[in-house]
């Protein structure tokens, strides 16, 4: 049997990035993260008539945490009950299903997450619940709902090794939230100045749909175009436009994946003119077309790790 997937047309607010293969590679490839990262992260509101089914498993482990509504997971073992401010991890290779109850839609927050360490995560968080029936109950914290949006805005900046540590140490305090609620202190240190390259960055988010150049973003960063050139590719391992691409293509799987726009459309949003080459580029950092990426077929490409 193949996966099936339901769900309306999009839930307001509904939110997702996906980790490019290669960019999953990199993570395996970081001794600080490679036990435990998010290869998926999203945000489903009120999400009526959302069902996933995975008869062979998936090769990866699930992390899904409800904080308004119900829902129901299904496991060889039998059916558990996902409710308001309850959280539960479905293990890597396990054939599962799960999918919003039809009276009270749940609220989710998920995530994809791969590394030597998923199933000691799971064994970890799972141990304290109250049977094997029912999900994990957890405290609502505000500042594990920040720190959940501060690990997605962090991915949302592109995939330089930086934003990667950065994101995956966090997303081990988010699940440390988890793990141990009692323990969980949010942090209330202030953030710094905005740096040039994140001025830089900033630019690019708001200017998806334009063509811009280095010079552009340069001017944006008040820094002349060698200089932050340079810079750039220091504090992010990527030139500026490599960069900026990588963000179009993030913001194209997101059409892709939550609207009802043709191919052509996704990539006139993005300001590309040229279907073919918006084909190519997203080929080249997703592994796939556009066209199969929309059909589910990206994570199909990725080779389990052990």
């Amino acid at each position: 049997m193949k996966e099936e997937t339901h769900k309306s047309r999009g839930f307001a607010g509904e939110r997702i990035i996906e980790i490019p293969g290669q960019t999953e590679e990199k993570c395996w490839q970081l001794p600080v993260i490679n036990g435990l990262f998010l290869t998926k992260i999203g945000f489903y509101p009120k999400a009526q008539h959302h069902y996933y089914q995975r008869p062979s498993g998936f090769n990866q482990a699930i992390l899904l945490y409800c904080t308004d509504g119900q829902g129901w997971i299904q496991l060889p073992q039998g059916r558990v009950e996902l409710r308001a401010d309850e959280v539960f991890i479905i293990r890597a290779g396990v054939p599962h299903a799960y999918g919003a109850d039809a009276h009270n839609s749940w609220t989710i927050h998920w995530l994809h997450l791969s590394g030597h360490q998923s199933d000691a995560l799971a064994e970890a968080l799972m141990a304290e619940a109250r049977s094997p029936a029912l999900g994990l109950p957890v405290p609502f914290a505000a500042e594990r709902m920040a720190l959940f949006d501060r690990i997605y805005e962090t991915l949302l900046k592109g995939y330089s090794p930086a934003n990667l540590l950065f994101a995956n140490l966090s997303l081990a305090y988010f699940l440390a939230s988890f793990v141990q609620p009692d323990s969980f202190r949010p942090s209330r240190e202030p953030l710094g100045p905005v740096s040039a390259t994140g001025k830089a960055i900033t630019f690019m988010q708001a200017n998806l749909s334009r063509a811009l150049t280095v010079a552009g973003i340069a001017e944006a960063a008040h820094l002349s175009v060698a200089f932050f050139s340079r810079k750039f590719k220091q504090d992010t391992g990527y030139a500026p436009i490599e960069y900026f691409n990588h963000l179009r293509i993030q913001r194209a799987c997101q059409l892709l994946h939550f609207s009802q726009l043709r191919v052509n459309e996704v990539a006139a949003e993005l300001g590309i003119d040229d279907p073919l080459y918006f084909s190519r580029l997203f080929r080249k950092q997703m592994g796939v077309s556009p066209a199969a990426y929309r059909r589910g077929e990206a994570l199909l490409h990725a080779a389990p790790r052990g």
